[in-house]
Order: C-alpha cells, then structure tokens, then sequence
C-alpha cells in the first residue's frame, strides 16, 4: 500500500481526568488509531497537547503514556515522519521525545506543501494576538521561568501543573461561542494571502469549513469524540476514529 495519506491529530491531553473515560480507554483508542495508519501514512501531524502535561527535567521525564510513545516510535521505525508541534500544555518539547522516540519537533507552527497545497499547521493558540495570550506565552517560554521550574522536584512539577489545568474549561468556551474563540480574521489572512489549507487544534470542537478559496479545519480532539484529519490526492478531510 503507498504511503500517500497526511493524518493530523491534536488535544489527547493525555494524563488529564477531565474527559469522562478512563486513562487507559483513553490510551487505548489512540493507539489502535496509530497502529491503523501505519502501512499508509507518509507524515503524521500532532498538533500540540498531545499530553496534558510535558516537561523533561535533566534525567526524568514523565512517566505517562508509554503505550502511544511506543507506538509513535513504531510510526517512525516504519518509515513514518512523525512531526509534533508544541501547544499550549506541552510547550516545553525536549530532546528525549527527538532523540529516544524519533519524533521531529520544529518548536512552533509550519509552513509545507503536501501533494500540491500549501498548508500552514499550528496548534491555535499562537492565533491569538490579545495580551493575555502573548503574556502567557512569554512567561512559558521565559528561560528564567523555566530554570526555576526546574528545580523542583518532578513530582511537585507534575502536582502544579496538573492542579492548574484542572481550572482549564477545555471546550466550554468553544461551545458557548465558537466564533468568539477561534480567530477567523487572522486565517482568513492567511488563507487569502498564501495558503490553501490551514490546519489547526487548541479550540477542540470540529470543524472544517470553505474560506475564501482555502480550507479551514479545526481537528476536535481526543479527549471526548477522537476525530483527525487526513488529506489525500490534495483534499483533506475531518474524521472521526472508532475503534473496531
């Protein structure tokens, strides 16, 4: 079978307790997902928050979700290239993820071409262009910030971090106004201006929809409904992923 399908996953926020489903369930579903494109994807897209929580200290690194590590690192034995973008939860990518489990981490959104279109791929925070975001950004990203982080222990890390995502509402927002959240002007530029096809997370509602002349797709997540995208022969399309 050609390895011609483009997938596109994004917000698993795996070791979160927040979906309503087992960890494990949880687990399990993207797992089967990841070993089902395996003998026809050429370029799997994480699009950010695939855990709920992700920093590597020095020596340790969360000990969480092996079983889709291995099975991202099955994806890349196979010849698969396994791209992952930082979101908003797992912003501080390392090198145990590149160099143990094979994973390319470009350290923010991209710009590609895929079977003849032009695709921007970002996790959707960076969208927004409000202060509050650019602030929270900044102090993630802060070398400072992240120095004083690292020193503490990684069980006290885990415990902060976890406590404040737990006061994320996820897709409540989204729900209430949708159009409020996602930045339609700024795709809307980018669309008009450069790319056929933009494709982002973050929002965790599903959506695909024409915009002048481009295609927009937010790709939902797999905290609850487990839908990706997939673009084949320059089409791309949202799905949604059942375990057999």
């Amino acid at each position: 079978m050609p390895r011609n399908r483009i997938y596109f996953i994004s917000d698993a926020h795996l070791g979160t307790r927040l979906s309503g489903r087992s960890n494990r369930d949880q687990e399990e579903s993207l797992v089967a997902f990841l070993r089902s494109i395996r003998k026809d994807a050429e370029v799997l897209y994480v699009v950010g928050d695939l855990f709920d929580f992700w920093f590597e200290y020095r020596t340790v690194v969360p000990a969480r979700a092996g079983k889709v590590l291995f099975a991202l690192h099955a994806l890349v034995q196979d010849g698969v290239r396994v791209i992952y973008l930082p979101g908003n939860h797992d912003i501080w990518l390392g090198d145990y993820l590149s160099e143990q489990v094979g994973l390319h981490l470009p350290g923010g959104p991209v710009a590609v071409e895929h079977q003849g279109r032009r695709v921007y791929v970002t996790h959707g925070d960076e969208l927004r262009e409000n202060w509050k975001a650019r602030l929270k950004r900044w102090i993630l990203k802060n070398p400072v910030c992240i120095v004083l982080f690292r020193l503490l222990h990684p069980d006290l890390g885990a415990f902060l971090a976890s406590t404040i995502s737990r006061l994320s509402n996820y897709r409540s927002r989204s729900i209430a106004n949708p159009t409020r959240e996602i930045p339609v002007p700024v795709i809307r530029e980018k669309i008009t201006r450069e790319f056929d096809i933009v494709v982002c997370g973050h929002f965790h509602l599903p959506l695909q929809t024409r915009m002048d002349g481009g295609t927009f797709v937010v790709l939902g997540d797999w905290l609850y409904d487990d839908h990706y995208a997939v673009m084949e022969n320059g089409e791309i399309s949202l799905k949604k992923w059942s375990s057999p």
